[in-house]
């Protein structure tokens, strides 16, 4: 469980979701980005990570997946439903609400890969003859 402060003041707890559910945010996520084109030569900049929100966020199937692992979270100690946000002053939390959930869900699944695919992004990386 993680508790996260948010721009209001609101506290979100996070509890983690069923695997299944966290699989298929996992396996959604994996589906939108992979149309972005990345380029190890390239500087990571606001470009990147404007790209990745954009992919993410403007999915609808995305936004269902996430919406079944905020079944376990609450938000100023109530459960996160569709009603959460209708206040104008909680839609500021919204997005941090959603990138934390998001990233709590998806690094479990990513932590290993990188060092799994280490050798080969290096050997990617090496100018070849």
């Amino acid at each position: 469980m993680k508790t996260v402060s948010l721009p209001t003041g609101a506290k979100l707890v996070i509890t983690p979701s069923p695997f299944a559910d966290a699989r298929a945010l996992f396996q959604v996520a994996l589906r939108e980005l992979k149309g972005l084109k990345l380029d190890p030569k390239a500087e990571v900049d606001v470009n990147f990570f404007k790209d990745i929100f954009c992919a993410g966020f403007s999915s609808k199937e995305f936004e269902s997946a996430l919406q079944k692992c905020f079944e376990r979270c609450t938000y100023n100690g109530l459960k996160i439903t569709d009603e959460t946000f209708e206040k104008v002053e909680a839609r500021e939390d919204y997005f941090v609400v959603c990138l934390e959930v998001a990233k709590e869900t998806l690094l479990p699944f990513t932590k290993s890969l990188s060092a799994q695919y280490a050798p080969i992004l290096e050997l990617l990386k090496t100018p070849q003859a």
